[in-house]
């Protein structure tokens, strides 16, 4: 009698899969696929962090020195402040280099970013600012000639970060350099901006940009904030222009999406010097878009064109009376106030054409939508 139990080692047909095993491998060859594709995202990421973080660098501006008073510690989680220069390698308006080729850093800020509060305040020091005889300038007295005229040549924004500690009574805890030659280039990348145009500008060629809100390119903008002989009041016209510029800048670096910032990051960082690490640049960057534009502001130094003083022409003056106030309220959220004798700003200034008073302007008054 023949056996009719067969083994199934001895079977001619393979057994049936479950369902159940099917599937399981399936997801296997999904979470297979899944974690290449992820393991090559991260590895394009890290690429990319390593390429631009090699791109970030301190350059001729080097670092920030034990010299220069930063905050205290205690107080770094809810304030900083960050110094900022544009620094033009070319001869001034006139065709002259007071620099030796390293550079007047013809625009200077100190911004306070105040954490625990979501405020941001500019401080804008006029490039003619008269800090004294006792400082390096190189024959100048203005402040725009400390950066290349300082004792320190290998880090030389601690030349400027030690006076502003000295002269205003600020900490600086981070800078950041432009370089104004690539400023044409920077627009670029910004695919141009929109700008409040506070009064008609023109030029002795009779080229005109009219008032009102203006999308510009960055040839335009160039001759926009570089117009100086126009104003009656000189310099002190063009400083109050370039408030609106920088409202219409961070307008535009508020909105933007960090999308793009990456793809644009590699081109921009090289026209940058600053401390800052990349993770901290990416943290302050979605820290400013959640600050409000209504707590965003920027005040010019209190003063005015002063008197020939040892031979210097051209000259801002800072009133330390008026100063005084103004950074105690909103440059110091977290410090005493400073007297303004305790300032070490030259004192006794006159000022025959005027004076500017102590003013805070907020972003959203200086954008197009507050003026439409």
């Amino acid at each position: 009698m023949k056996n009719t139990n067969k083994s199934p080692y001895h079977s001619n047909s393979s057994p049936k899969k479950s369902k159940k095993s099917a599937a399981g491998s399936t997801r296997r060859r999904v979470l297979t696929a899944v974690g290449i594709v992820a393991a090559v995202l991260v590895l394009i990421c890290l690429c990319g962090y390593l390429y631009v973080d090699s791109l970030v660098t301190q350059g001729q501006a080097g670092s920030l020195t034990e010299e220069v008073v930063s905050t205290a510690p205690e107080l770094t989680r809810k304030t900083a402040n960050v110094l900022i220069a544009g620094i033009d390698y070319d001869v001034d308006d006139d065709g002259r280099d007071y620099s030796e080729g390293l550079g007047l850093t013809d625009v200077i800020l100190v911004a306070c970013c105040d954490f625990e509060n979501n405020t941001l305040n500019l401080l804008q020091i006029p490039r003619d600012t008269y800090v004294g005889e006792e400082v390096p300038t190189g024959g100048t007295g203005k402040i725009n000639a400390v950066y290349s005229h300082g004792p320190d040549e290998k880090n030389r924004i601690s030349n400027l970060a030690t006076v502003i500690n000295d002269q205003f009574k600020l900490s600086i805890d981070y800078y950041v350099t432009l370089d104004m030659n690539a400023f044409t280039d920077l627009i670029d990348l910004l695919g141009g901006i929109e700008m409040y145009v506070p009064w008609d500008v023109t030029d002795d060629e009779g080229n005109v940009i009219h008032q009102g809100t203006q999308f510009l390119d960055s040839s335009h903008v160039e001759w926009l904030i570089r117009q100086r002989h126009m104003y009656q009041t000189a310099d002190l016209g063009r400083l109050e222009l370039q408030q609106y510029f920088y409202a219409a800048v961070f307008k535009t670096f508020m909105t933007f999406p960090m999308t793009d910032l990456i793809k644009i990051a590699p081109a921009l960082v090289q026209y940058v010097n600053t401390d800052y690490s990349v993770p901290e640049i990416i943290s302050m960057f979605a820290w400013l878009q959640s600050v409000d534009k209504a707590n965003i502001g920027i005040a010019r130094c209190p003063g005015g064109a002063t008197t020939n003083i040892n031979g210097h022409t051209g000259l801002y003056g800072i009133n330390p009376e008026t100063l005084a106030p103004l950074l105690n309220e909103y440059f110091r959220p977290y410090q005493d106030p400073v007297d303004a004798s305790e300032l070490g700003l030259p004192k006794n200034l006159t000022f025959p054409s005027g004076e500017i008073a102590a003013e805070m302007n907020y972003m959203a008054d200086l954008s197009a939508e507050s003026e439409e």
